[in-house]
């Protein structure tokens, strides 16, 4: 037992990949969380490791079940927000047709903790989902030999009943890497030529934006950057729910009444990449899709996402009426132009530095934001009655 003095045990990334190693995990795909962080950096960074940054929870599953069928053993990591995501092929996928699949599941929102409030639904919830599908769970050691017990119990299981394997990790149960050091400041002089940050682009954008502009956010810090540029009833700030603010953006615009703008990550879009081509053939909307691109999921940790995606020349053969690419200051100001010129859906890609801007988190309630963005649509329309 930990005395009063004494610091809980953390597992070391490379201890958790060397156990994993030994049973024949050659491969990792996941989804990022900042829980996971280390583990998803040390991986990433090894030889002896195939990692797989999936565009989403239900992508990392369903790429485990098919290397099983192949003979080989991919590992899961992810968030229990993103459960709901991989439930799909859990439940339709691996369970009827018995694929066993090692999961590591971070938990946000456990109850008695502190986290924000979009995961506390899933926290409540996670274990209870768990069993209902008929998936065992533990939860994840932080000593060293616990662990490599949890692990093998897992194979036991997994062996015996054919059915994937949960193991729950809470904050604090993996030790941090070292801090890298902090990137060169440019110089400021070059700063017309020099990349973009996301925050600053934000901040040019708000101020050419119309004042009656929607402006959906996804979740993160590109929610956090457009709040510290001053808020407004018009800004929508996504906590959460990652990857849906293109399709939350579509269904505003798709009302008429305003022009809406999506303020977008890379890494948000791949997850639900369909949403471009739905955005492409409402050619009535006023959408304005703006991503910015810096390569990484900058909100967890900097995580690299699954190749390099051309957005813009994607968003032009999809149909849009307008799509564009910049990625410095000095290029901006011409790309914004020329989307704005155009009418219908338009997508704006914003090549942006991987370097995050401390900014406060936004300090609305959640249901507050929603309130009032729907106050600025009048009355509910109601069908008429038959």
């Amino acid at each position: 037992m930990t005395s009063a003095h004494e610091e809980p045990p953390v597992l070391d990334a490379d201890f958790v990949i060397d156990t994993l190693l030994a049973r024949g995990y050659r491969e990792m795909a996941a989804v990022p969380c900042s829980y996971l962080k280390s583990l998803l950096e040390r991986a990433a960074r090894r030889p002896d490791i195939d990692y797989f940054p999936a565009t989403c929870e239900g992508e990392a599953v369903s790429v485990a079940a098919g290397a099983w069928f192949a003979g080989r053993r991919v590992v899961v990591a992810l968030q229990n927000s993103g459960l709901g995501d991989a439930l799909n092929p859990l439940a339709s996928l691996c369970l009827p047709y018995g694929i066993p699949v090692l999961l590591l599941v971070s938990v946000r929102g456990e109850p008695g903790t502190r986290d924000e409030p979009h995961h506390d639904v899933m926290g409540r919830t996670t274990d209870r989902i768990l069993d209902d599908v008929g998936i065992r769970h533990a939860w994840l050691p932080t000593d060293p030999a616990g662990f490599a017990a949890a692990v093998e119990e897992a194979e036991r299981a997994m062996e015996t009943q054919r059915r994937p394997y949960c193991l729950l990790v809470r904050k604090g149960s993996l030790r941090d890497l070292p801090a890298s050091p902090p990137e060169p400041v440019p110089d400021a002089g070059d700063v017309l030529s020099r990349a973009l940050s996301r925050a600053e682009a934000i901040r040019w954008l708000r101020a050419r934006l119309p004042q009656d502009q929607v402006v959906v956010t996804t979740t993160g810090l590109t929610s956090r950057e457009l709040y510290a540029t001053g808020d407004r009833v018009t800004h929508l700030y996504l906590s959460g729910s990652m990857g849906c603010a293109g399709a939350v953006g579509l269904g505003l615009a798709r009302s008429g009444g305003r022009p809406v703008a999506v303020f977008d990550g890379d890494g948000a879009a791949l997850m639900r990449f369909g949403t471009l081509v739905s955005a492409a053939a409402s050619t009535g909307s006023d959408l304005l899709h703006v991503i910015f691109n810096n390569g990484c999921y900058d909100s967890t940790g900097g995580q690299p996402v699954q190749g390099s995606v051309p957005f813009a020349e994607t968003a032009e053969l999809l149909g849009y009426a307008a799509a564009t690419r910049c990625g410095s200051h000095a290029e901006l100001a011409a790309a914004y132009d020329k989307v704005m010129a155009q009418k219908g859906p338009r997508l704006l890609e914003i090549k942006v530095s991987a370097d995050p801007v401390p900014a406060p988190r936004v300090p609305l309630r959640l249901p507050d934001i929603a309130t009032r963005l729907r106050a600025l649509y009048g009355p509910t329309t109601t069908a008429p009655a038959s």
